[in-house]
């Protein structure tokens, strides 16, 4: 071998001794690195050896009680969970409750500032137009169909239903004229006489008696009615039969009725189970003393209302429109004003009667505006007679009295009412004068009367007054404009004014000092 060669095998040893070296370096590095990770580790171990030696070492009923509480625990979250649902479902529904409430209210603020504007803040006026825009409401009308409405004619009978009769003690011709705000109640006297003949007179020709004779309900209802168009001359299609029982509830389902008495009222009959005491002055009307208030005629000893007030019959008639009446005021205050639906079919379940409900029930928009003070109450005229063979006691009616009446009371409020629809003036004939002589000067007072005449105004009462130097035009029952413009066109001179209601007048002419002037100048 050569030197060469030797030289070239010595390095080469001493290179793969130099990589051994490098290697074991490299191993023992890895070494040093492995060993300290397990000492920063070992504590850590330790200890989680240590806990796991501590939780075997407990009671093992301390792990059984353990076990056990962990299913109640969960049934605790359940029902913590359920509960606070509740709640959840409480606030919401309360959340709702009072949006709703405050919905209402302020739905009802503005309901009640629309009422207030429409009818200027009067308190009266709004409570009755606020249950006029719910009974509007109610019956599905609007002001146009309350326009539209026509007068309301129905004959009221009270009948008395003791030992099995069906009389008619009461007996009323009713009108309602929604347009004009006017109604109108005349008392028939239950002994008229409706036969053919006064010499032949009997039981049976008094007018209380037919409907017994009809036998009652519609057919017994057709006779009185038939009999009641004879004595008026006017068309009565509908009629309301009410029974004692039914008056009783009639009252108490309106609270009662606050009235004033007349007299003193003690009457007792056994035989027709009536026993009336009652105390003369003003006091509470329940169902039970209405019934004795409006069948009293005279008391025990015969004594019955004075001569001023009319006695017996006219006297029990007049109390009987007195009463219903302040029956009709006292519903439309304010207590009832929002009933008077309820009222009427509460009237209907205890009468027999052939008006439709819903028919009636258009009305009572109109009903709750309405003034007591506006109805206008007779009774028919006439006096007692003996007729017949047998001697017995009937109610003649005077015809010619009865048409005035029937005119001043029915035909010209119908009249009225007509016009109102068209929307005309009333036609001067419809219209009563009262005229007054406030100038001095009986010429131009008879002058202004004549000219009044020759129009067709129905002069019902002239007189004298003081002197005024013009002439004035008092409307007592709101007739229209163009009813005072009609007049005044007519006068030449006027200036309007309005007054208290009278009954027997629409419009007071007192004629002034002034109609001198017109007088001339005409001539």
């Amino acid at each position: 071998m050569s030197r060469k060669e030797k030289r070239k095998l010595e390095e080469k040893k001493e290179h793969n001794r130099e990589e051994q070296r490098k290697i074991k370096k490299s191993k023992n590095r890895n070494k040093n690195k492995y060993r300290n990770a397990d000492r920063t580790q070992k504590p850590r171990i330790d200890n989680d050896i240590s806990e796991i030696a501590v939780t075997l070492d407990k009671n093992p009923k301390e792990n059984n009680n353990e076990e056990r509480q962990k299913p109640q625990n969960k049934k605790v979250k359940r029902k913590k969970k359920k509960d606070n649902l509740l709640v959840k479902i409480l606030k919401t529904i309360l959340k709702t409750i009072l949006i709703l409430i405050l919905v209402i209210v302020l739905l009802l603020g503005c309901f009640i500032g629309w009422i207030g504007f429409k009818y200027d803040w009067n308190l009266n006026k709004m409570v009755r137009g606020g249950a006029k825009e719910v009974a509007l409401f109610i019956t599905g009308q609007t002001e146009e169909d309350l326009a539209n409405l026509n007068p309301l004619y129905c004959l009221v009978l009270g009948v008395s239903t003791d030992e099995g009769l069906l009389l008619t003690d009461t007996i009323m011709l009713c009108a309602y004229y929604p347009r004009t705000q006017q109604a109108s109640i005349l008392s028939i006297p239950r002994d008229t006489f409706v036969g053919k003949s006064e010499s032949t007179a009997g039981g049976y020709d008094k007018i209380n008696s037919l409907y017994q004779s009809g036998g009652g309900g519609d057919a017994g209802a057709k006779k009185v009615l038939d009999a009641v168009e004879k004595l008026t001359g006017l068309e009565i299609n509908n009629y309301i039969a009410v029974k004692n029982d039914g008056l009783i509830e009639i009252v108490d389902a309106i609270g009662g009725v606050e009235f004033d008495v007349p007299i003193n009222m003690n009457y007792d009959d056994g035989s027709q189970k009536l026993f009336i005491h009652l105390n003369k002055g003003r006091q509470h009307i329940n169902g039970a003393k209405a019934e004795q208030l409006l069948r009293f005629r005279h008391n025990n000893d015969g004594t019955s209302y004075p001569a001023e007030y009319g006695d017996n019959d006219i006297g029990r008639m007049r109390t009987q429109r007195n009463f219903i009446t302040e029956t009709v005021r006292q519903t439309l205050q304010f207590k009832n004003v929002t009933k008077i639906n309820e009222l009427i079919k509460i009237a209907f379940k205890n009468t027999e009667t052939n008006l439709d409900l819903d028919y009636v029930l258009k009305y009572s928009p109109a009903i709750v505006e309405f003034d007591a003070s506006s109805i206008q109450n007779s009774y028919l005229p006439g006096e007692s007679a003996v007729m017949g063979s047998q001697k017995l006691w009937f109610y003649r009616a005077y015809k010619n009295d009865t048409k005035q009446l029937i005119q001043d009371m029915f035909t010209f409020k119908q009249a009225e009412s007509d016009a109102n629809a068209e929307g005309t003036a009333l036609s001067p004939e419809y219209i009563n004068v009262q005229l007054l002589n406030a100038s001095s000067d009986e010429k131009v007072f008879e002058d202004t009367k004549k000219r009044l005449e020759d129009k067709g105004y129905n002069i019902a009462q002239t007189g004298e007054t003081t002197y005024s130097k013009t002439t004035k035009i008092i409307n007592r029952t709101s007739k229209k404009e163009e009813v005072i413009d009609e007049l005044i066109d007519t006068l030449g001179y006027g200036n309007e004014t309005t007054g208290k209601t009278e009954k027997n007048y629409d419009i007071t002419i007192i004629v002034g000092d002034d109609m001198k002037q017109y007088v001339v100048a005409m001539q």
